[in-house]
């Protein structure tokens, strides 16, 4: 199987590749797609990453979310951990780690899993390159991974809470990626043509 680092390359080069418009007009369906779901329909709480360069971008998901009462967490870089920070509108994020829009580090703020363990929560994940049985590659830092990881293992019961989606383009889908056991798969991805779901069920919408 071809490497994970040429596959990302590629696919990278495939998505900035794509015009503006475009990128526009297929975000504008997954956030379509997300907001109808019963992923978000259901969730009390959303954490969502804020697009950066050619990414899908989230921002019609968040203020759908914040127009619905939800609580809206974004991430935000902190040395070599990724922690999520609650926002009550998109003007509270501030240019941060990499240039990426993130929000203040205020300790009131900060979610921790005990925030979600009463209700249900859905977390929407960027990533280079997903696959069809779910499978996710990020950008070879390992921020969610690690996040993710820490985040179970001192909440064990927060897996029956919380709903991982990958958002990303068509053309960041591949057949099967190469996956480690540290890869966090996600629940379902989501692009502007289909839904992917873990149990190898295909909707087109």
């Amino acid at each position: 199987m071809e490497k994970k680092e040429p596959i990302r390359r590629r696919i990278l080069a495939l998505r900035d590749g794509m015009a503006k418009e475009e990128r526009d007009r297929k975000s504008g369906k997954i956030a379509e797609k997300i907001i109808r779901s019963c992923w978000y329909q259901e969730a009390d709480i959303l954490l969502a990453y804020v697009n950066f360069r050619s990414e899908a971008d989230t921002g019609a998901i968040i203020r759908q979310a914040l127009s619905d009462g939800k609580k809206v967490y974004c991430p935000k870089v902190e040395g070599e951990r990724m922690n999520f920070y609650q926002i009550l509108s998109l003007d509270d994020l501030e240019e941060g780690y990499c240039g990426i829009k993130e929000p203040r580090a205020k300790e009131k703020n900060l979610f921790f899993g005990q925030k979600a363990m009463s209700g249900r929560c859905l977390m929407v994940m960027p990533g280079s390159v997903f696959d069809k049985k779910c499978n996710r590659m990020g950008y070879g830092k390992g921020y969610y991974d690690k996040y993710l990881d820490s985040l179970l293992r001192e909440n064990p019961g927060l897996a029956y809470h919380m709903k991982l989606i990958g958002l990303c383009f068509e053309c960041q889908m591949q057949e099967r990626i190469p996956a480690e056991t540290y890869d966090r798969k996600t629940d379902g991805v989501v692009t502007e043509e289909r839904i992917y779901e873990q149990q190898n069920r295909e909707r087109r919408l």
